[in-house]
């Protein structure tokens, strides 16, 4: 048949329509055979109800809200002006640009996907863009190039994505985003994540083990297995309950690693430290305090305590005044701040400041300053210079060699 027009508030039933479809307000379209196939396009006004599928070149809808119950397959564009899309089947199409609430329960296939508040697929979703002002909610899988929302982004098993921008929150079931994640609050992975980079404002939780590369959150950065990366900075906390392997790592507060932590660059710690198992890193600058069964560094500077199992072996250590270390230290060179308290100290150059306190010394040329008290064996095979008012409870020893194991 050619052109064919719906009445307002009437029903009628059609199968193949050769030219333009348009329905008026409050009408009901039943289908022939479950589809109403038509070759033109499909104006709706106000709302309006197909009761089966519908195939078009065209979907425009004014000014109510459509409902499809079955699959909607449209050639070109659907454009629903200041009203909703309901979906009751599949829905494929090139352009999809709703006013408000777009609702699909089967599969969605688009190119550009674009709605002013809601999003809800209750399947897979697949579409080079989506732009929601407010929520996009996928319940399967989403395989999209780039997101974009205003409120929340939720996708109930894995995300594929060039990039994810919302302004709220998201929640992916893991996955791959190949370029970056910017996210104005919150970011959840309940599986392994691999990306390029994460930007979060507030905080990040990532379940399973994970592969990154730049990693920046102004609050806590939380992960339940192994992390790889390269650099990471964190304004407030970083737990990572299994390994972290990567280049830096820079965290205003506390970081926390339940197993292992291997950089090739530098750790800087504003707050507290503690890695459970072995530390590795080329520098480490800790302003508070620093807890690891083992740590192995090249250059490393404390500013507050240490506590170790195997004690720390490195090319240079500084403890800042009123350092306090627990465990013994194995380095080229160390210097102790004034009134610090070390216990076993190996060098090779070794210096006290004022007032410091030390358990055991061995070193090649020890300097100890005044007021300094040393509570143990003080042995040295190069030189000792130490000031008047040091305290030497075994006195000092000169040996002909003196092993310092700093492998």
């Amino acid at each position: 048949m050619p052109d064919v027009t719906v009445a307002r508030r009437s029903k009628s039933t059609l199968g193949h329509v050769d030219g333009d479809l348009t329905v008026e307000r409050d009408a009901i379209v039943y289908a022939e055979d479950k589809l109403v196939t038509v070759d033109g396009r499909v104006d709706t006004e106000g709302t309006v109800i197909f009761e089966g599928g519908l195939q078009a070149s065209e979907l425009h809808g004014n000014d109510g809200d459509l409902d499809i119950r079955g699959d909607l397959k449209i050639q070109d564009e659907i454009r629903i002006s200041d009203g909703s899309l309901h979906v009751s089947g599949s829905l494929s199409a090139a352009d999809v640009d709703i006013d408000r609430h777009l609702e699909v329960l089967g599969t969605l296939t688009a190119a550009r996907l674009q709605a002013g508040s809601r999003i809800a697929v209750h399947g897979q979703l697949k579409a080079e863009s989506v732009e929601v002002g407010g929520s996009l909610e996928a319940s399967e899988s989403a395989d999209v190039d780039e997101i974009e929302a205003g409120g929340s982004v939720r996708v109930g098993k894995q995300v594929n994505a060039k990039s994810i921008d919302v302004g709220g929150s998201v929640v992916v079931g893991g996955g791959n985003v190949t370029e970056k994640v910017d996210v104005g609050g919150t970011f959840e992975s309940n599986g392994p994540l691999e990306f390029n980079e994460i930007d979060v404002g507030g905080s990040v939780r990532l379940k399973g083990n994970s592969v990154g590369k730049r990693i920046d959150v102004g609050g806590v950065f939380n992960v339940s297995g192994n992390l790889k990366f390269e650099e990471i900075d964190v304004g407030g906390t970083i737990e990572i309950e299994g390994d972290g392997d990567g280049d830096d790592i820079d965290v205003g507060g506390l970081l926390h690693v339940g197993g292992n932590l291997n950089l090739t660059g530098s750790l800087d710690v504003g707050g507290k430290c503690r890695i459970s198992l072995v530390l590795s890193a080329d520098r480490i600058d800790i302003g508070g305090s620093l807890e690891a069964d083992t740590v192995n560094v090249d250059e490393m500077e404390i500013g507050g305590s240490i506590l170790t199992k195997n004690g720390v072996k490195a090319s240079s250590i500084v403890i800042g005044d009123r350092g306090r270390v627990r465990g013994p230290l194995f380095s080229d060179t160390i210097r102790v701040g004034e009134k610090a308290d070390v216990e076993a100290v190996y060098g090779k150059t070794i210096t006290l400041e004022e007032k410091s306190r030390a358990t055991l010394i061995h070193g090649v040329d020890l300097r100890i300053e005044a007021g300094c008290r040393i509570r143990g064996e003080v042995l040295y095979t190069g030189s000792l210079e130490a000031d008047e008012g040091v305290l030497f409870m075994v006195p000092p020893k000169k040996v002909h060699s003196l092993r310092v194991d700093l492998e």
